[in-house]
């Protein structure tokens, strides 16, 4: 789960204090109440006796070595996050840190974006580990709520996470739209998290289910409302009142339902399948789908109303090749998570397969990424080389680039055109697909694409 700015407590750990300083100011101004100390030995000192959610500390520390000093915190048992940061670091020490568990490692601190996005991903991971202990403890809440959480350091998803979490305290339908395997469940997890709703967190892929089933599974029934009921049930929207509702693959909702479920979002309360009583439902409502609903609603598979409705609020998440910044980050992340799955230990990765796995194109996103992390982490024997990657992974890549020539000289307003074209194009027309690619809203392109019609005649 990200964080909301202004939450939680940054201690910045490096023995030029004006650098600290400087650093501290960078960030104070975002809401976050930091410290500073002086060495890695007062830091956790702090730590042993004060809440801290993320330490940000310099590799130049001298009274202990970077690798003691985590695997001190780390003995410590201590909840705290940790992003270090220097300009001398090497890739293998990058690498060594994160399979440690440091969420981020930083270059060039002065760059407060980069700095500011570390810190949300930071406080994700250290959010989670907090929660994770009382929501297991409590009966009914979903006790994965808090196992899986987007990480990141491109502005794209930093930007998208900032209105994330501006939305999320707020009571709106969100649809929430991207390519296969993006992360939207692990989106919809975070904002259910950040709305601090009391309920279950739910989700149901409605192409999963039957039509003739997937009613009863949202709305529930009464007793002897089919063969086989043998008694009454509640549905998805009563088990998660108080909470939240993700309705994946919304896209492929048949339209006799779409209808109901209209119903229910404008009166707030659900009809059990062979009933007449009507239940009140307090559910906040989240929908995703990989499909281009407008183009849907269009053609008459999907109601206009309905579409409007879920989509008060849209966050599109951008594809895996569109946020390459965050694949080593990911790729460390997702191996810990399945070196815990496994029993296995955390292997090394030779730098140069994280510069491989940056320059592929990942039609799979996320997805795809983590099944090969499980993959390689099993078959490397402890160590990570490009001797390990899949033998497609070459072919693949090629397969899914696209080339455009340009004939120079060109005004930049023509190179846009063609490139928005172009994407378009490699698309099959889908709008939101190519607004993503683009790293723009669907509204730009949609406004972009009128300017270009317009002066098209």
């Amino acid at each position: 789960m990200a964080t909301i700015l202004g939450r939680g407590t940054v201690l910045f750990v490096d023995e030029n204090n004006s650098r600290a300083s400087t650093l501290r100011a960078a960030v104070s101004s975002a809401g976050y109440n930091c410290t500073i100390e002086n060495s890695a030995r007062s830091a956790l000192r702090r730590v042993k006796t004060r809440s801290v959610n993320v330490i940000v500390a310099s590799s130049e520390l001298t009274d202990l070595h970077m690798d003691t000093f985590l695997e001190s915190l780390s003995r410590a048992n201590v909840n705290s996050s940790v992003v270090i940061y220097g300009k001398n670091i090497s890739a293998g020490e990058a690498i060594s840190w994160m399979r440690s568990g440091v969420v981020d490692v930083l270059l060039d601190p002065s760059d407060t974006e980069s700095l500011r996005g570390a810190l949300q991903s930071a406080f994700s991971r250290s959010s989670s580990k907090r929660e994770k202990k009382t929501l297991n403890k409590k009966n009914g809440l979903d006790a994965d709520v808090s196992g899986t959480v987007m990480l990141y350091r491109s502005r794209v998803m930093s930007d998208l996470m900032k209105k994330a979490s501006r939305v999320a305290p707020i009571k709106v339908t969100v649809l929430l739209s991207g390519e296969s395997g993006t992360g939207k469940d692990v989106l919809a997890r975070e904002i259910h998290s950040l709305s601090r709703r009391r309920g279950n967190y739910i989700a149901i892929n409605c192409a999963a289910i039957p039509e003739s089933l997937l009613e009863s599974e949202l709305f529930g029934y009464e007793r002897g409302a089919f063969t086989g009921a043998d008694a009454r049930r509640a549905g998805k929207f009563e088990a998660a009142s108080g909470g939240t509702l993700l309705l994946d693959e919304i896209g492929d909702m048949p339209l006799s339902i779409q209808a109901k479920l209209l119903r229910v979002l404008e009166e707030e309360k659900i009809t059990r399948l062979g009933g007449n009583a009507t239940v009140p439902v307090d559910v906040r409502l989240i929908t995703a789908t990989n499909r281009d609903l407008a183009g849907m609603v269009q053609n008459g598979t999907f109601r206009k109303d309905l579409y409007y409705r879920i989509k008060v609020i849209e966050l599109d998440i951008p594809p895996l090749r569109a946020r390459k910044s965050d694949i080593p980050l990911l790729i460390m992340s997702l191996l810990q998570q399945a070196a815990e799955k496994f029993g296995l230990s955390m292997p090394e990765v030779d730098p140069e397969v994280i510069e491989r796995l940056k320059s592929y194109g990942w039609p799979g996103n996320v997805r795809q990424l983590k099944n090969m992390m499980e993959s390689l982490l099993v078959t490397a024997q402890g160590k990570i080389s490009v001797e390990d990657l899949p033998d497609e992974f070459e072919r693949v890549r090629e397969e899914t680039c696209s080339t455009l020539e340009l004939c120079l000289p060109l005004t930049l307003a023509v190179v846009e055109e063609q490139v928005i074209k172009k994407t378009l194009d490699l698309n099959g027309g889908n709008r939101t697909k190519t607004a993503s690619l683009l790293g723009i809203g669907r509204r730009t392109l949609q406004r972009k694409l009128e300017l270009l019609n317009n002066e098209g005649r």
